[in-house]
Order: C-alpha cells, then structure tokens, then sequence
C-alpha cells in the first residue's frame, strides 16, 4: 500500500515539475519579443557558397532589399550573406523617417563556410507611413 502511494505521489511531483518547467520556457520566449509592433521575423536558408566564389558578397550585407506596403503592415524581404552557423532574431526601430531593421546573431558557434539567407519580416503600421529601411547586424 505504501508503495503504491509513493508511486502516485513520485507522478503528481514529476507532473508538477514539467508544468513549471513549460511556464519557465514560455516566459523566456515572451522575453524575445522586443517589440510587440514585429509580426513576423523568418530567416531562411537560400543555398551553401563556395568558398572560391568569386561574386560572394560581403559577409553580413543585405542584398536585394525589397519593401512592400500593404494597408497597415510593411513587408520587408532581402537576402544576406552570412556565417552558415549563424541563428539570429529580429528586431526593429523607427526614429523620424528611418525604420532601422536589427539582427541579433545569437550563434556562438565557430563556423567556416558561408550561406546565403533570405529575410523576411512583417511589422505592424499602424500610421501607413513609409519609411527608409536601413539594417544593422549585431554579432
């Protein structure tokens, strides 16, 4: 009988503590998001390049940077070239006229090859205002 009953009470602490444990993780993810006007932020795999590529860009320089208004929400597209290892998130300013996209890369993992990455990142615009997109990358 003892024994059943520490069987049972070994599964409610372990049920518990899984709770907690999701709570926690959830939190952590509420803390990411730095500003609430930021829909969407993706940052996908494009392709691999060659190390003796001559036409590789700049590390870290966003190409082919395309911005869309609809109604009251700005859809923001490039492409970069970056550390293939490299894992960021996205972030956004607005001072004045300027809407200053930052990505954070969160990756502390030592990598030797480059890969080219679409972004891609939707924000809220309440006002319709069009703004000059800029880019910065934090390492």
């Amino acid at each position: 009988m003892i024994k059943n009953v520490l069987i049972i009470l070994v599964f409610i602490l372990s049920a518990c503590n899984n709770s907690v444990q999701e709570v926690e993780i959830k939190e952590v993810e509420k803390k990411q998001i730095i500003n609430e006007n930021l829909l969407f932020f993706d940052f996908e795999l494009i392709k691999d390049i060659d190390v003796n590529d001559e036409k590789e860009s700049e590390l870290y320089e966003l190409d082919n940077l395309q911005v869309n208004y609809f109604e009251d929400v700005i859809y923001i597209s490039g492409l970069i070239n970056t550390n293939a290892c490299d894992s960021f998130t996205g972030d956004f300013k607005i001072k004045d006229d300027e809407l200053l996209l930052l990505f954070k890369n969160n990756s502390e993992e030592p990598c030797m090859s480059s890969s080219i990455f679409k972004i891609r990142v939707l924000i809220k615009n309440p006002s319709k205002k069009k703004y000059n997109v800029v880019y910065k990358v934090e390492n």
